[in-house]
């Protein structure tokens, strides 16, 4: 299996414990693989179990919610994408191994570099996504080691049963909420990067499409692989909904959860650095669902394009038998294709309007519980 445009989305699964490389295909790096992801899976999951119990033994106020909700909410969202890719591994495997066969390989040199545009603009994205996430968890350990740690206070609210007073316990404590929380880092960006890097692609298929189409005046294509292309690409994005939409549902509660729990934070601490990595880590959550949001409401505009596309070209010059086959896409693509999660959540900008007030509503519902 190799898919140029998620070579780097797929070192960060294999990092989070999600995806064994390609290349460990002897038993014993088998066993080692899993041993490293059951260990690190495991830490994150004891963290989360942690965060859990504190909610649910020692909140008494809104103040005391949001401070262990605004990471148990991500934790608890990481656990879930990480349960889906082992539990749904074949099926992702399978998407995957879909974007290299039949009408989605490239034939023709434009189509080539077309392909190749779209590689590197999501190689890039994931990059720049992984970067933003990895210096704001850099920056609130920075600001954890000059606070909480001299302070011998644990950077993260928790059920710890056990004294951690001695140093070394309160160390070993100490690392083991950082990696509980570094490793939720990796899954949220390579689950996320896997699921808009099957979208982007899907935008791929359809500016090669839409060449296609323009093409089929010189002679270069012939209406039965448009067709056959157009069919493929509503079918592979059926797939992906179907496989997606429980992950993205999940994200959805989350960070609309997250953002007004934050938000609350946020009104209730002064301008200081602690003010700032909360402000960047409320940043992050927003970007997470934006870019959800963003690919999806952009693979709905191209495939509806695909209508002007088809009128805009010379089509009189062709005989009725392509103008027919023609009428028939224009039709089809008249129903844009959508991604919609819980059957109820279309993934577009109106989506992710609508999560920003949804989360300010519950933000000013907690400010008037805490007055």
């Amino acid at each position: 299996m190799c898919v140029n445009s998620l070579k780097f989305t797929f070192a960060l699964l294999a990092v989070g414990g999600c995806w064994r490389p390609s290349t460990w295909t002897s038993p014993i790096k088998h066993k080692l693989y899993n041993a490293y992801a059951l260990l690190i899976i495991s830490l994150m999951y004891s963290f989360t179990i942690t965060q859990f119990m504190e909610a649910v033994l020692n909140i008494s106020s809104p103040d005391d919610l949001t401070d262990v909700f605004y990471t148990m909410v991500a934790l608890f969202s990481a656990c879930w994408k990480v349960l889906n890719m082992w539990v749904n591994h074949e099926s992702f495997a399978d998407l995957i191994q879909g974007l290299t066969k039949g009408t989605f390989k490239p034939l023709l040199s434009i189509e080539i570099e077309i392909q190749r545009k779209f590689d590197k603009t999501i190689q890039n994205n994931t990059k720049r996504y992984f970067l933003l996430i990895i210096i704001t968890f850099f920056g609130h350990v920075l600001v954890s080691l000059m606070t909480s740690f001299r302070k011998r206070q644990l950077p993260f609210r928790g059920w710890v049963p056990y004294n951690y007073s001695s140093f070394a316990i309160f160390c070993f404590t100490y690392g083991h909420q950082y990696v509980g929380i570094i490793v939720s880092c990796f899954i949220h960006v390579a689950c996320d990067s896997l699921i808009v890097g099957l979208l982007m692609n899907l935008c791929c298929q359809i500016t090669i499409l839409r060449h296609r189409l323009r093409a089929i005046v010189n002679g270069q294509t012939t209406l039965g692989d448009c067709v056959l292309q157009h069919c493929h690409i509503i079918k592979y994005a059926y797939m992906t909904n179907a496989r997606c939409t429980t992950i993205i549902s999940f994200q959805f509660v989350a960070s609309t959860f997250l953002a007004c729990s934050n938000l609350f934070h946020l009104s209730r601490i002064t301008l200081n650095a602690t003010f700032i990595i909360l402000f960047a880590y409320t940043f992050c959550i927003l970007i997470q669902i934006f870019i959800y949001c963003w690919f999806g409401n952009k693979i709905k505009l191209m495939s509806y394009h695909l209508v002007d596309d088809i009128f805009e070209s010379d089509w009189v010059m062709l005989n009725n038998k392509t103008k027919k086959g023609l009428l028939i896409i224009m039709m089809r693509a008249m129903k844009p294709i959508e991604f919609i999660s819980a059957h109820v959540i279309n993934m577009n900008l109106n989506s992710f309007v609508a999560l920003i007030r949804t989360s300010y509503s519950i933000y000013n519902l907690l400010v008037q519980m805490q007055d």
